[in-house]
């Protein structure tokens, strides 16, 4: 996994193009930190021709949000409104998702629990 960052306006939309077995894990979007009073924006996702409102984020109000988008290949991201907003996430790898799969337990941490638990 690596770490992607982004800060996304009205005026500074952002492209991001990923290969399709490494998508962009999109997880937060919070308003910049020199959003002004009242100030709102809608985070909009366009993706396959079609695009998706993801957030509302409005000053004093809703200031961030968790997302759990998995976007490939290529998407743009736009703010409809006054507001700043900074997203997060990460690049998926299939390589490293693979490593990380469910191994067997040992018999021997199994056989000790058990012991264990006759023991009580």
């Amino acid at each position: 996994m690596a770490f992607w960052g982004s800060e996304v306006t009205a005026a500074n939309t952002k492209v991001v193009e990923t290969p399709e077995a490494e998508p962009l894990h999109l997880s937060h979007a919070c308003l910049g930190p020199n959003t002004q009073s009242e100030m709102d924006g809608w985070l909009l996702v366009h993706h396959g021709g079609k695009n998706y409102a993801v957030a509302h984020l409005k000053e004093g109000i809703t200031e961030s949000c968790i997302l759990d988008l998995f976007i490939p290949g290529e998407t743009k991201l736009e703010v409809k409104g006054k507001a700043t907003m900074h997203l997060t996430g990460y690049f998926e790898n299939a390589v490293a998702d693979e490593e990380t799969e469910e191994r067997p337990v040992e018999e021997k941490s199994v056989s000790a629990a058990k012991a264990k638990v006759a023991a009580l």
